[in-house]
C-alpha cells in the first residue's frame, strides 16, 4: 500500500529539474523561470530533501515574493503525513485564495498553484521550509513572467466516446532546448501525460497510454494534443507545460490553460426502452399474424382449385 501511495504522488507531482542548490545534506530544486498568460493559473515547482534524521519532522512550508514577502504558508506533516491535508487545504493569500498547495509531501514536493494571474503578479518567487531540523530555501527565485491575455481562455467541447484537440500554441525560448510537453489536470491535480523530445524531431509518450496523441510540431510552438476515448471524467480544466533547458540544472516552463467540456450521450430511459420492446415485439407479432392469414388463403385457394380439377375430369 505505501508502494502505491508513493507511485500515485510521484505521478501526480511536477517534474522538477532546474536550479538546485545544495547544503549540508539540504537541497532544493526549482525552476529557473515560468510564463504563463494573464487570467489563468500555473503552478510554481519545488522540491526538497533534507539531512538524515530520526525525529519526527514538524515545521512550515512558506512562499514569499521578493520585496512583498510570505504569499503562502502552510504545516508540514511529520512522517505518516497526518497534517498533509491540513497543507492541502490551505488557500491563501493576497485577499482572493488564489494560492494552494499541489504538492506531495510523499516526494517532498512543496508546488503551489497560483490562480487569476494578473501582470502584478509577475516576479520572482521563492520556495523554503522551516523544520525543526533547520530551516532552508534558495536566494534565486523563480521568475514569473505574465503575458499579455489574447482573448479568454481555451475553452473546447467534445462528445462522449468521440476525440477533442486541446490546444497549446507558444512562443518559443530562444537559445534553450525543447525537452518535454506534459499535460496536468487541474481538479484533482493530477499528472495526465507527459511526451518527451527524441531524436530527429520524433517525441515519446509516457503516462498516458494511447488516449493521447500530440498532433501538434512542439519545435514549431504547437504542442496540442488529441484525447481519444472521451469520458465525462475528462471534463476539467487543464495545464500544458512545455519544458525548456539551457543546461543540466536549468528549466523554463511555459504553461497554457485549456477547459474541456464533455457533452454526455444520453441513454434512453427505461420505460422507454421497455416501451420500445414491446413495440418491437408487437411488430413482430402482427407480421407473424398477416403471415399466418396469407398461408390460410393460400392453402384454401390452392384446395379450392384442385376440387375444381378434380370435378371437370369427371365430367370428362
Amino acid at each position: 500500500m505505501n508502494f502505491l501511495c508513493f507511485w500515485l504522488s510521484a505521478f501526480m507531482s511536477v517534474s522538477v529539474r532546474g536550479h538546485m542548490v545544495s547544503n549540508k545534506g539540504w537541497s532544493m530544486t526549482i525552476a529557473d523561470d515560468v510564463r504563463a498568460e494573464e487570467g489563468s493559473f500555473t503552478v510554481l515547482p519545488c522540491s526538497f530533501t533534507h539531512p538524515d534524521t530520526h525525529l519526527t519532522l514538524t515545521g512550515s512550508v512558506i512562499w514569499k515574493k521578493f520585496k512583498k514577502g510570505e504569499i503562502f504558508k502552510c504545516p508540514y506533516p511529520g512522517p505518516d503525513h497526518s497534517q498533509g491535508e491540513l497543507c492541502e487545504n490551505v488557500r491563501q493569500r493576497d485577499g482572493g485564495n488564489r494560492f494552494r498547495f499541489v504538492g506531495n509531501f510523499s516526494n517532498n514536493d512543496l508546488s503551489i498553484m497560483m490562480e487569476g494571474l494578473s501582470q502584478e503578479d509577475a516576479g520572482s518567487y521563492r520556495c523554503r521550509v522551516e523544520l525543526n531540523i533547520g530551516k532552508f530555501g534558495t536566494r534565486r527565485g523563480t521568475g514569473l513572467e505574465v503575458e499579455a491575455t489574447q482573448g479568454n481562455v481555451s475553452v473546447v467541447t467534445g462528445t462522449e466516446g468521440d476525440s477533442v484537440t486541446l490546444p497549446c500554441i507558444f512562443r518559443s525560448w530562444d537559445s534553450h532546448t525543447l525537452t518535454t510537453v506534459t499535460w496536468m489536470r487541474k481538479e484533482p491535480y493530477q499528472h495526465i501525460v507527459t511526451f518527451t523530445a527524441q531524436s530527429q524531431g520524433t517525441w515519446t509518450t509516457g503516462h498516458g497510454g494511447n488516449r493521447y496523441e500530440l498532433i501538434g510540431n512542439p519545435d514549431e510552438g504547437n504542442a496540442s494534443t488529441r484525447i481519444n476515448q472521451l469520458s465525462v471524467r475528462d471534463n476539467h480544466t487543464y495545464l500544458c507545460l512545455v519544458e525548456y533547458r539551457s543546461k543540466p540544472d536549468s528549466q523554463y516552463l511555459i504553461q497554457k490553460e485549456t477547459q474541456l467540456q464533455i457533452i454526455p450521450v444520453k441513454e434512453p430511459e427505461p420505460t422507454i426502452v421497455i416501451c420500445q420492446l414491446i413495440i418491437s415485439l408487437l411488430s413482430l407479432l402482427f407480421i407473424f399474424f398477416i403471415l399466418i392469414i396469407m398461408f390460410i388463403i393460400y392453402r384454401k385457394k390452392g384446395g379450392y382449385t384442385q376440387k375444381i380439377e378434380h370435378t371437370t375430369s369427371l365430367k370428362r
